[in-house]
């Protein structure tokens, strides 16, 4: 009980926001991958 009542009150333990920290960097690193080569083919399309 008392483990629930701190994650109601905003608590989190440093091993849950390491957890997100990790999967948002997997997720955004190919993201801003694709991103990059999206807006770098578009500027040789369009820059002749």
């Amino acid at each position: 009980m008392s483990e629930s009542g701190s994650r109601r009150s905003g608590g989190q333990n440093s091993s849950s926001m390491v957890l997100v920290v990790g999967l948002w960097t997997i997720v955004l690193i190919p993201l801003l991958w694709g991103v990059y080569q999206a807006l770098t083919s578009v500027a040789a399309l369009f820059g002749g």
